[in-house]
């Protein structure tokens, strides 16, 4: 396969990005200039170089050039260290983009990011989304409340089932995001208003 149409289908493996999409990225790559796609492939390289996952929320943050030297076993994002943050409420959200949007609310608890949804036809949900990972967090923290921040969509409501079948008898305060959110809109495409609304009507 020629240049073009591998980097056309490597593009195609990005959310919601069709072959057109995917080809007319290439295009704009093949007429840029030598050193804007130098740059584009540089940042890319320093993505996985500069960047870690959260022990604690599996989210994904920048970290200094000292911390991409050593051991990342156990490293806290900005969030999870914060001393500051209410540690007693945990924000189950399915994807990173989900929390930079609901800081934007004003919420100051903490999260978890689940890695998706279950599709509904799945038959083992933990092949799907991080539910061993939220079960141990769960247990192992003293959390007053579990507020399940999924989108309001088909998958998502499953989603939220499973996760309060799965964590009833754990004896935690669980509740949902109030349907400020309107059906089938996704929370990270929801502006901080309609956020902050949705966590005030929670049930």
């Amino acid at each position: 396969m020629n240049p073009i149409d591998r980097l056309t289908e490597a593009f195609e493996k990005f959310p919601g990005i069709g072959p057109r999409q995917a080809r007319r990225f290439v295009q704009y790559l093949l007429s840029a200039a030598p050193g804007s796609r130098a740059d584009i492939a540089e940042q890319i390289k320093a993505l996985g170089a500069n960047t870690a996952q959260c022990s604690s929320c599996y989210r994904w943050f920048p970290i200094g050039k000292q911390a991409s030297n050593g051991a990342r076993v156990g490293i806290l994002c900005d969030i999870c260290g914060d001393s500051h943050r209410d540690t007693a409420t945990l924000f189950v959200v399915e994807k990173d983009a989900d929390i930079d949007n609901v800081e934007r609310s004003g919420f100051k608890g903490t999260y978890f990011v689940l890695g998706g949804t279950v599709p509904l036809a799945a038959e083992e949900p933990a092949r799907h989304i991080r539910l061993r990972e939220l079960q141990k967090r769960v247990a192992e923290n003293k959390l007053g409340e579990i507020i399940l921040g999924l989108s309001a969509t088909t998958e998502g409501d499953h989603t939220r089932n499973i996760l309060q079948e799965v964590l009833k008898d754990l004896g935690k305060k669980i509740s949902s995001l109030g349907r400020g959110l309107s059906t089938g809109s996704e929370l990270e495409y929801a502006d901080p208003d309609t956020i902050a609304s949705a966590l005030s009507s929670r049930s």
